[in-house]
C-alpha cells in the first residue's frame, strides 16, 4: 500500500475522532490537536519502518532469484551480476558489498583472462569459479534471511 494512502486514512480517522469528541474548553481543543498530531506522527513512523522492511524482503527475494538463475550466466557474468546487485543494495548490506569487492580484487575479477596480465589463464579461470561460488554463498546468505523469517 502506498505511504500517502495510509497516512491519509489515518489522518481522516483522527479528524473524525476529533469531530465526535466534544469541544468544551480551549484546553480540550488543544488536547484534541495534540492527540491527532500524535496519531499522525506515530502512524508515519510505523509506515516508514514497514516500508523499509518491505524493501529488505524484496531485496532478499531478488537475491534468491539471482542465485536460482546462476546457470544462465558464465562464472564472470554471475560475478558481475552479483556485484551489481550488491552495489545497488549497498545501503542495506554495506559489509557484504565491501567483502565482495575485496574478494573480487584479490582474485582479479576484472583482469584480462589472456594476454600480458593473464599469464596463467588456467589459474585465472579457477579464480573466477571461486569468486562466483563465494558470491553465490553471499547471496544465499542474504536470501536465507528472507526464508528464515
Amino acid at each position: 500500500m502506498d505511504f500517502w494512502i495510509i497516512l491519509g486514512a489515518i489522518g481522516s480517522i483522527a479528524s473524525v475522532v476529533a469531530l465526535v469528541l466534544p469541544l468544551q474548553t480551549k484546553y480540550q481543543r488543544v488536547m484534541h490537536l495534540v492527540y491527532g498530531l500524535f496519531i499522525v506522527v506515530l502512524t508515519t513512523v510505523a509506515v516508514q519502518y514497514w516500508h523499509q522492511n518491505q524493501r529488505v524482503k524484496k531485496t532478499e527475494r531478488a537475491a534468491i532469484v539471482l542465485v536460482a538463475d546462476r546457470q544462465t550466466y558464465s562464472e564472470v557474468g554471475f560475478a558481475q551480476a552479483a556485484l551489481a546487485f550488491l552495489e545497488k543494495n549497498r545501503d542495506l548490506y554495506p559489509d557484504t558489498y565491501a567483502r565482495a569487492q575485496k574478494l573480487c580484487e584479490l582474485n582479479n575479477c576484472l583482469g584480462a583472462k589472456y594476454g600480458e596480465q593473464g599469464r596463467n589463464s588456467l589459474e585465472h579461470a579457477y579464480n573466477q569459479i571461486d569468486v562466483a561460488s563465494a558470491l553465490e554463498g553471499l547471496l544465499k546468505g542474504i536470501g536465507t534471511l528472507e526464508s528464515g523469517s
